[in-house]
């Protein structure tokens, strides 16, 4: 071959190289995770059977990022119980998942004590069907889940963004949901949690600690409150929840009580409670907060909303077991709270107590099954305000059932298994507003009555005093005796300060799914 031709043929073989190139450049990049140990990246698009494989792949204690971008994802993303796994979207804006089936991402396998760390957070879940989205569950205790940052937008009537237990399994959770937008035009649960379903298997309150589902400094915003069977949030089965420093227009805040197993503890404090015009019934916030009644209950220093005069049943407590099983709506296993039932205290004189104190009753902590019917630990509720005029918002025991004996007012009384607030005002002097006769009050620890009363009839309760300065609630637990009896649980959660960083495993080869 000449020298001519040579140079021919190679500046052609460069040409086609030069092309060949240009055409790769350009071409689509596919969907696809890819990664190892630790640290993997998803594209825009990755598939749920992608995402799967990376799943698979990663080591415990993985972050799979996913880059901006829109996703389609159907049912079927698996959490392992072996590994934990930070999922991570690059914002609530850009990366934007549409739900085409359900449940979305879970985990079924859930078994014996986990800490392993498993948060989602980053994306926009939108368009979901009625079904479970985030579903984790089994017979065990996952104590290090954190779900934020994400928004929850136009999900269908019926649909719950994250579900916690499952029915006949005793799961425990000790999570935080925080920093979420929930939004549509019509309301969706944001929250539903079944514990452990035994009350007995709680060995004692739960009241100011970490074993509870922390719902804290999410967003509500729904044009329209259409489905009030659907509040905001749930727990059935013996779970315990607190709900804080919320911003909640057109949804309920609701808690089932002992017709579904009972609540063993809601907290209730710094949120806004809001309804709006145009939303539907109970446009004059009734309801806002309803607890369906059982366990330990806290409402403090909330701010309620409504389109008009605010409700007096805003802040809502009843009792279904004060009512027939037929009239009120439950299983007729548990049966009426009437001084015929073995679960029931059934003080003397029946006649009179009506089964009293009943089974897990509103004013009630588990007490490991020791009395099975709980121990007296009193509902407190305090600075609950409307905002319109800063008037108190206090409890309303609500009997939907009628006066007949016994009715919820025998069951849940004032001054023993309740204690409101006196005044909406602070305290200026030890006997004022509040002085430690009845009901309970708030301000300095100085202002604090000196003299105060407590139940004589059961150990636990007594009078109330929330120190605004030691941020302490102060129970009367002997006659001019003050102990501390509720300080809330840190806030922020310990679980939203950032990553968990672990050391980076050797770097592995990488593969792509």
């Amino acid at each position: 071959m000449n020298i001519m031709r040579m140079l021919v043929s190679r500046s052609a073989a460069s040409a086609a190289s030069g092309l060949a190139l240009w055409l790769l450049s350009t071409a689509p990049v596919q969907a696809a995770c890819s990664g190892a140990g630790t640290t993997w990246t998803c594209t825009a698009g990755s598939t749920v059977a992608q995402v799967q494989t990376a799943v698979n792949s990663a080591t415990d204690g993985a972050v799979i990022s996913f880059e901006a971008g829109a996703y389609s994802w159907g049912n079927g993303i698996a959490l392992s119980n072996t590994k934990g796994v930070t999922l991570k979207g690059a914002g609530t804006d850009t990366t934007v998942v549409t739900v085409t089936g359900a449940p979305l991402i879970y985990m079924d396998s859930l078994s014996g004590d986990n800490s392993r760390r498993y948060r989602i957070t980053g994306f926009r879940f939108q368009n979901a069907p009625a079904n479970l989205i985030l579903w984790f569950y089994g017979p065990g205790t996952m104590s290090n889940l954190r779900i934020d940052n994400n928004t929850f937008a136009d999900f269908a009537t019926g649909a719950i963004a994250i579900f916690l237990g499952a029915t006949n399994t005793p799961g425990r959770f000790s999570a935080v949901v925080d920093h979420n937008k929930f939004s549509g035009a019509n309301n969706f649960m944001s929250l539903k949690y079944l514990g452990p379903g035994d009350p007995a298997s709680w060995p004692s309150a739960l009241r100011g600690t970490a074993q509870n589902v922390f719902v804290e400094n999410n967003t509500y915003q729904f044009t329209n409150a259409s489905d009030l069977g659907s509040g905001c949030v749930d727990v059935w089965a013996a779970g315990a929840m607190v709900f804080r420093y919320n911003d909640v227009t057109n949804c309920l805040v609701a808690a089932h009580g002992v017709s579904h197993g009972s609540t063993v503890n809601f907290e209730l404090y710094g949120n806004t409670l809001r309804r709006t015009s145009g939303s539907g019934s109970w446009v004059d916030g009734t309801r806002e907060f309803h607890h369906q009644g059982s366990g330990e209950i806290l409402a403090w220093n909330n701010t309620f909303v409504a389109a008009g005069t605010l409700s007096s049943a805003a802040l809502s407590i009843t009792h279904y077991r004060s009512a027939t099983p037929a009239d009120a709506g439950y299983g007729t296993d548990l049966g009426r709270c009437d001084g015929s039932r073995p679960i029931d205290g059934n003080a003397a004189p029946v006649s009179s107590n009506y089964g009293y104190p009943c089974w897990m009753q509103p004013g009630r902590a588990p007490a490991g099954g020791s009395p099975v019917y709980g121990t007296l630990s009193p509902i407190y509720a305090w600075m609950n305000v409307a905002q319109a005029t800063g008037s108190k918002v206090g409890i309303s025991i609500d009997n939907p059932w009628g006066a007949t004996a016994p009715s919820v007012d025998d069951h849940i009384k004032a001054n023993r298994d309740y204690y409101d607030a006196v005044s909406a005002s602070a305290q200026t002097s030890p006997t004022s507003p509040f002085n430690g006769t009845s009901g309970m009050g708030f301000g300095t620890l100085a202002n604090r009555p000196t003299t105060c009363t407590t139940n004589s009839a059961e150990t636990g309760g007594g009078v109330g005093y929330w120190a605004t300065d030691t941020q302490t609630l102060y129970r009367c637990a002997t006659t001019n005796g003050w102990i501390p009896h509720y300080k809330p649980y840190a806030y922020p959660h310990p679980l939203t300060q950032g990553d968990i960083k672990k050391p980076m495993p050797p770097t592995d080869v990488k593969t792509t799914l």
